[in-house]
């Protein structure tokens, strides 16, 4: 049986699983991996603008994911 704090955890994972593949592989580089703005720019070939812009929208799109869930 999962506690609170590991069903909170499947709850983002799977948030962000659902995540269009540009995002999500931004956030996992930036939260999980821990890279910087620019490392992440070289591994894709992009400028850091682009990479903070499409953090920014997957947060967005996170926190609307997100909410939704904890509203219910």
């Amino acid at each position: 049986m999962l506690d609170e704090q590991d069903l909170t955890r499947q709850v983002i994972f799977d948030a962000v699983a659902a995540l269009p593949v540009m995002y999500r592989e931004v956030i996992v580089l930036y939260y999980y991996s821990g890279y910087t703005t620019d490392e992440i720019g070289r591994f894709l070939h992009c400028k850091k603008a682009t990479v903070q812009s499409r953090l920014m929208r997957a947060r967005a799109l996170l926190k609307d994911q997100l909410k939704e869930v904890w509203e219910e």
